[in-house]
């Protein structure tokens, strides 16, 4: 998607006005070397010399919950958790061990704690 509408939502077939930029978020730069040295082929070219290529990588919808946090979950128990947040096991047991889980998960099993401790 290169352009937003001029409300800033993802432009469809219909969107008419002004559009505006979409902005671009990047976790890491990975430099790429070149696959080949075309020096020797071309000639001594100075704009052969520059080897920083970069990668932009797509931000990943993951995070790993605290410390803290995941050790106020185990003593819940992941059962517990499973059943009252209806989530399934692997999401559950996942962030518990400190892996990655989706935003929204993460941010459901938070809601489910915070349930459970108010009763």
């Amino acid at each position: 998607m290169k352009s937003l509408a001029p409300d800033g939502t993802p432009c469809t077939a219909t969107t008419r006005g002004l559009l505006q930029r979409a902005k671009i978020g990047v976790r890491k730069l990975v430099p790429v070397g070149k696959e080949t040295d075309r020096r020797w082929e071309q000639g001594d070219d100075p704009s052969m010399i520059d080897s920083d290529i970069f990668i932009y990588e797509k931000r990943t919808k993951l995070v790993i919950a605290d410390p803290s946090e995941r050790k106020r979950w185990s003593a819940i128990g992941v059962r517990r958790l499973i059943r009252e947040s209806k989530l399934s096991q692997a999401p559950v047991s996942n962030a518990i061990k400190g892996k990655p889980v989706r935003t929204r998960t993460l941010a459901i099993i938070r809601q489910t704690v915070e349930g459970i401790l108010a009763e």
